[in-house]
């Protein structure tokens, strides 16, 4: 029996609009300081563009049994197809989680820059 190939869904990228309207909500509802919005929105985007739109395709090559079924065949295959779909879906997860929480990390870098920024210097040092 010839083996078939099992066809994964293209790369079709991610609605970057969308992504970005949903961000800028976001921060519009935790701060409407505008500069802020921006900044987090801008590096967010900068970071999904360059770690979190990793597409991911599983290689197999798997040796099927010369007298296997067509039922055999049909339930191995599905079977593949499922194993496939549960790693990708806990691939996505993770890297939700790490999106939202890269997220966040980038609220608290924008405070403290925005922090160290209102201090006046004088003389070479911070004064507070």
């Amino acid at each position: 029996m010839a083996a078939k190939l099992i066809p994964f869904p293209c790369k079709t990228g991610y609605p970057r609009d969308e992504l970005e309207g949903l961000l800028r909500s976001w921060l519009s509802e935790l701060s409407g300081n505008q500069e802020l919005i921006d900044a987090v929105t801008s590096r967010m985007i900068k970071f999904v563009d360059t770690y979190a739109n990793v597409w991911f395709e599983p290689v197999f090559d798997l040796p099927v049994p010369a007298g296997l079924t067509q039922q055999q065949a049909d339930a191995m295959r599905a079977a593949i197809q499922k194993g496939v779909d549960e790693t990708a879906m806990q691939v996505q997860n993770m890297v939700n989680k790490i999106i939202v929480e890269r997220f966040f990390l980038e609220i608290d870098r924008y405070e403290s820059q925005y922090d160290a920024k209102r201090h006046v210097t004088y003389h070479g040092k911070l004064q507070r």
